[in-house]
This record gives structure tokens, C-alpha cells and sequence, in this order.
């Protein structure tokens, strides 16, 4: 890892510490100053060190007489991400790691912060394995915080929700890397079409295990540059998110309404199953977010699709009664999709369950109001919040008379035991899959 190329990595990590941005917005616009060879690199990099934040921070406070809260900013972001490399990466140039750290505070004329730095990361590199030692001996709910870099309340939490025998294998299966996974256009190719033209580029793929239209890409270098992304063949959306559409199911010729769509996978989802035809309006309160589902749609070969601004919060009396089908995606505490943003553990969630419930409620309440008799809706999170998921359903339904959960067994894999119910919960340390949850509704 050269100098220049370090200061790449603090540079996007100082962003996203100093201004609490979302990783993946930061990295792929900071992306364009890498030399494509050092790519994969730097992303590692920068999600490593977050990911493992609260383990490297705790190294550093271990050794250092300053601690980790009173540093410069600069100083304290070249130590974290070369403990990340001493710890998480290749440890056979460890002297390099600690030489190029301490040159780049040096670069940045701080003589003084260059001496202290290279006293740290030397104290650090003479006593890995006591750290490490130390680590292991501390009580379980410190352990498992440190040893994974999650806040103990969310340990706690977890310890409570999944037992004390599963909590590990869930702070495992949420800090591992998520895989690429795609979505086949049906409208243009087949998913068997389109696995034997990528096998034949030599691209390693396999089939998702429950999205019926999921594919799972292993060596996903570039693939919206490839001539079948340019062609609409597939567009990048988690299994979990497709399986939203593939529950919901709707039929040809019907009108949808979606009322949190962007970034628009779910809305082109349904509008490939429903085979272009019929009308979905997709709504988001972010009007600079809807042109992408446009250019999407465009990209795709959609037609069916309307973008408009609105909060969906606010009820639009134009539509009562008007919707075969709705799409309830809704702001959420982001609980499952740790390993994508690994910053979202670091949030304190427990203060904004309530309100976000709140704002939920209101939207899942005012699209009710959308659907025709027979009508069905989805309700869908990308949280393993129970409070903003299946209770949250109950509460809707028990205070709506006319509603009740429909049998989704027949759409997706047998392998979730309450889908019969109406709903599905899924888990990363359970399905591999990023955190989700989605119930359908049918108004009778």
C-alpha cells in the first residue's frame, strides 16, 4: 500500500467519520481517484476499518497514553487503518505498514504526531499476541463488542432476540462480505440465457437459492460496464429486495403504486413480472432520486413506469380504492443490511425505533387506504427490528378491520416456516441473505 494510495483510503475514512456519511456513498465517489489495480483494495480497506472500528480503537487505547477521543483526526485515522492492516490484512510486511503510516503523518508536516504514531504502532506490533491474550480474557459482552466492533447495547439486544448460543454467529454472518447479486430482466433473456453467457466470459455465477430471478456473481469485476448491463439484460439488487416482488407477484395489466420506490429496484421488479404491461406509479419524497429510476427503467426497456415526487406520508385522496397492488418499502433502522453499511451498527438506534415506527405506520395506514377490495399489499424492511416488522403488522391489523395477512407459500422457498402466515423474516446467520423482512396483505 503506497503513501498516495493511503492517503486515498484516510482520506474517504475521514469523510465518513467526520461527517457520519453512508460508506457506499463515499467510496464510490471517492472511487475515481484509484488506479483500478488497487480497487478491491481500497474498498476493503475502508469498509475493514469500519467494520472493525471498536476492536482497532480499543488496540490503540491498550498502548497509547493519549486515547483514540483526544487525537487529530488525521493522526487517529492513519493509526486506525494501519492496526487494520497489522491485524485483518497481510501480516508479512507489518515494518512497511508502520514505516508508510508514520511517513504519511510526516508528509502532512506534523514531526511530533509522526513520533508518536510510530511509538504506538511499534508498542502494538511488539505485543500482538498479549493484545490479543488480553482480548480474549475480558467478560463475554466485552469480548463479543470488541472482538466483532458492535456497540454492547446491540450485543445485548441481540443476546435477547436470537439466545446467547446463536449471538456469535450472528455478529459473524453480519460483519462477513455481502456477495453481488443480480436481478435477470425477464422482458429481454431467460436466467439460464443469461448464466451461459456470462460462463462463456468466463464470469463464475450461480443460480440465488430463493429469487426465482436471482443471480449470484463471484468474480463481479466491473459488471455494469459489461455489454449486458448496457444491453438491460440485469440490473444489481439483493436477493432479499427481490424477493419483495416475487411475493407480491402481480399480474399483467394491473396498477401498482409504490410508495417509497427509489432507488427503483423493486418498482422495475414488478413491472418485469407484470411483462411490461399495465401502470406502476412510483413515488419517493427525494425528487433527485427519481430520474435514476427513469434512466433505469430507459436502460431496462420499461414503459409502464410513472416517476413522481410525493411524501408518502401525506395521504393522496386522488387514489383511494384505486390499486391492484402497493409497495410498502419503508425507512427503517437498517438493522439487516449491516453488511453493506457496516457504519449503520455504530448508530444509536434504540432512540429512533420509535420515531421511524411512527413514520411506518403512517405509510403502511395511508397505502391501505390506495387498495381496491381484494387488493394486496407488501410491507417490507431492510431491518431485523422486530418492533418495526411483524409487530408492527399486528398493531396495523388489529386497528384495521377489512385486512388480513395472505399465504405466501406459494411464493417463495419452503424453507420459511411462516410464510403459510403471511410473512417471512430473514437472516443473514440463517439465509446468507441480508437481513429482511416481508409480510403481504390482502384487503377483504
Amino acid at each position: 500500500m503506497d503513501n498516495s494510495y493511503r492517503a486515498q483510503v484516510i482520506e474517504t475514512l475521514k469523510k465518513i467519520f467526520k461527517d457520519k456519511s453512508y460508506s457506499n456513498i463515499v467510496i464510490n465517489n471517492d472511487m475515481k481517484n484509484i488506479e483500478h489495480r488497487h480497487l478491491s483494495l481500497y474498498r476493503k480497506s475502508v469498509l475493514g476499518v469500519i467494520e472493525n472500528l471498536i476492536f482497532i480503537d480499543w488496540i490503540i487505547n491498550e498502548v497509547s497514553t493519549t486515547k483514540t477521543k483526544k487525537m487529530e483526526l488525521d493522526v487517529l485515522v492513519a493509526l486506525r487503518l494501519a492496526v487494520y492492516q497489522l491485524f485483518f490484512l497481510d501480516s508479512s510486511h507489518e515494518n512497511a505498514v508502520v514505516n508508510e503510516s508514520v511517513q504519511y503523518i510526516k508528509d502532512k508536516g506534523n514531526i511530533r504526531a509522526s513520533k508518536f504514531a510510530n511509538a504506538v504502532l511499534r508498542n502494538i506490533l511488539r505485543g500482538k499476541l498479549q493484545l490479543l491474550d488480553k482480548m480474549d480474557k475480558l467478560p463475554i459482552d466485552d469480548y463479543l463488542s470488541v472482538k466483532y466492533s458492535y456497540p454492547k447495547e446491540l450485543v445485548r439486544k441481540w443476546k435477547s432476540q436470537f439466545g446467547k448460543d446463536k449471538v456469535e454467529a450472528v455478529l459473524i454472518a453480519n460483519n462477513a462480505e455481502a456477495p453481488l447479486e443480480i436481478r435477470v430482466n425477464t422482458l429481454k433473456i431467460s436466467r439460464d440465457e443469461l448464466i451461459e453467457t456470462f460462463e462463456k466470459k468466463g464470469i463464475k455465477v450461480h443460480k440465488c437459492r430463493y429469487a426465482d430471478k436471482g443471480i449470484i456473481i463471484e468474480n463481479p469485476v466491473e459488471i455494469d460496464k459489461s455489454d449486458e448491463y448496457k444491453n438491460g439484460f440485469f440490473s444489481i439488487q439483493s436477493e432479499s429486495s427481490m424477493l419483495a416482488g416475487q411475493v407480491l407477484n402481480p399480474k399483467e395489466g394491473s396498477f401498482l403504486i409504490d410508495m417509497c420506490a427509489a432507488p427503483g429496484g423493486k418498482s422495475l421488479n414488478a413491472a418485469e413480472i407484470m411483462n411490461n404491461k399495465g401502470k406502476i406509479i412510483s413515488r419517493d419524497v427525494y425528487k433527485g432520486k427519481l430520474t435514476l429510476i427513469e434512466k433505469e427503467a430507459k436502460r431496462l426497456g420499461i414503459g409502464i413506469i410513472e416517476a413522481e415526487e410525493y411524501d408518502a406520508t401525506k395521504l393522496d385522496v386522488t387514489l383511494t380504492e384505486k390499486a391492484d397492488y402497493i409497495i410498502v418499502d419503508v425507512p427503517c433502522t437498517g438493522l439487516g443490511i449491516i453488511r453493506r453499511k457496516p457504519e449503520i451498527k455504530y448508530k444509536n438506534t434504540a432512540d429512533d425505533v420509535k420515531d421511524i415506527c411512527e413514520i411506518q405506520y403512517k405509510i403502511l395506514e395511508n397505502a391501505s387506504k390506495y387498495l381496491k377490495p381484494q387488493g394486496e399489499l407488501i410491507y417490507s424492511t431492510c431491518t431485523t427490528e422486530r418492533k418495526e416488522n411483524i409487530e408492527l403488522v399486528n398493531e396495523f391489523l388489529d386497528k384495521n378491520k377489512g385486512f388480513e395477512l395472505a399465504d405466501i407459500s406459494d411464493n417463495v422457498d419452503g424453507y420459511f416456516t411462516t410464510a403459510k402466515n403471511g410473512y417471512i423474516e430473514i437472516y443473514p446467520h440463517v439465509h446468507c441473505m441480508d437481513g429482511f423482512f416481508i409480510a403481504k396483505i390482502k384487503r377483504v
